[in-house]
């Protein structure tokens, strides 16, 4: 038991001496989220869903229907009452909520005056609210134009209601967490595994009284603390530069942080089982990691990729990491409500130490 833990203050050791390593591990992560905060702001980053609500039947709430569902950026949805469309609005599932209400067919028809249409978003956000009511009123004041050819047109009466909806840097900073969380288990353990193996480290210490066993749970050891430090330090930037919110258990949060700093480790050992060089392991983890960056839904939903991609989008388990932290850090919930997150990244722990045990050299 002395010799483990002499191996595990050794490789901490060494893990905090290495500047390039330390810098990957805890300040890009910090540095990539703050120029996407500076970039982007609160802004939303995706398409604006507007929900439609046709009390009334007549032309005017068809071509309205259809002129939005053609304005590009516009997702159209049409809830089967105010109520409901109010409850998405509230929830952030919708950005603003379009009122056709009963009788505007023949008020339009008679001519009398301008037309209003009442008009529902999110107070809350002010960019993204000056963005949506603006393309709202361009659409609804052009249907009108076109419609008409002259008076009686068209137009909204905006009214702001508080939410609880979407933030980009609500959104950014858990999927930021997992980025870091991944990154630090494929690199730091899938590069180091390879560079021992290559320099004939692991063959020196085959030959010594030490156990395999204990040199893998050292290293898991170190980088599981690693991950709650980098987690604590994300979170913690977040907070205090971006006043993003952490509305759930920060227990739950650190738990869920182990295990999917568990999965990454795990397929970290795997990449370094299968790589007989650096080079090889190099250019796995790039393999490994840049489609799980861009397409693990990090720094933008992927809800609305195409149909095609979402089966390679299931197939990452950054996205349940990801997914799994949004619901804690933002929606506030438990562990019992991302069970199934926690399964799929267990699932895929079990995989890639399957394969890190099938294929581990020594040399």
């Amino acid at each position: 038991m002395r010799t483990f833990w002499d191996f595990v203050r050794a490789e901490q050791q060494m893990s905090i001496r290495n500047r390039q390593a330390l810098f990957w591990r805890y300040f890009f992560p910090i540095l990539l989220m703050g120029l996407l905060g500076v970039v982007f702001g609160h802004g939303y980053g995706g398409d604006f869903k507007l929900a439609i609500v046709r009390q009334d039947e007549g032309m005017v709430a068809n071509v309205l229907t259809q002129a939005f569902k053609n304005t590009p950026g516009v997702q159209v949805r049409v809830p089967a009452t105010q109520q409901d469309a109010l409850r998405q609005l509230k929830d952030g599932d919708v950005q603003g909520v379009l009122v056709v209400p009963a009788g505007t067919q023949q008020r339009f028809r008679q001519g009398l005056g301008t037309t209003t249409l009442p008009f529902y978003f999110d107070n809350s956000n002010l960019s993204s609210a000056g963005q949506v009511t603006s393309i709202t009123g361009q659409v609804v004041t052009a249907v009108g134009d076109r419609m008409s050819g002259m008076t009686p047109k068209l137009g909204i009466a905006p009214a702001g209601i508080k939410t609880h909806g979407f933030n980009y840097l609500d959104f950014l900073v858990p999927g930021v967490v997992a980025l870091a969380l991944m990154q630090n288990g494929v690199f730091a353990v899938g590069g180091r595994m390879v560079f021992d193996k290559q320099k004939g480290v692991l063959r020196r210490l085959r030959a010594t009284p030490m156990p395999l066993s204990s040199y893998v749970t050292s290293n898991v050891l170190v980088q599981l603390v690693s991950a709650l430090v980098q987690s604590a330090l994300i979170l913690a930037v977040g907070m205090l530069a971006f006043k993003v919110k952490i509305n759930g258990s920060l227990l739950d949060t650190a738990v869920l942080a182990v295990i999917g700093a568990g999965c990454f480790v795990s397929l970290g050992f795997a990449i370094a089982a299968v790589s007989r060089n650096i080079e090889v392991a190099q250019a796995l983890m790039q393999v490994v990691q840049m489609p799980m960056m861009f397409l693990g839904g990090i720094f933008f939903p992927m809800n609305n990729a195409p149909a095609w991609i979402q089966p390679v989008v299931k197939a990452m388990p950054l996205k349940y990491l990801a997914d799994g932290l949004r619901a804690i850090v933002v929606d506030a919930h438990g562990l019992w409500w991302i069970r199934w997150d926690i399964l799929i990244l267990l699932a895929f722990s079990l995989v890639f130490l399957t394969i890190a045990v099938r294929f581990f050299r020594w040399e």
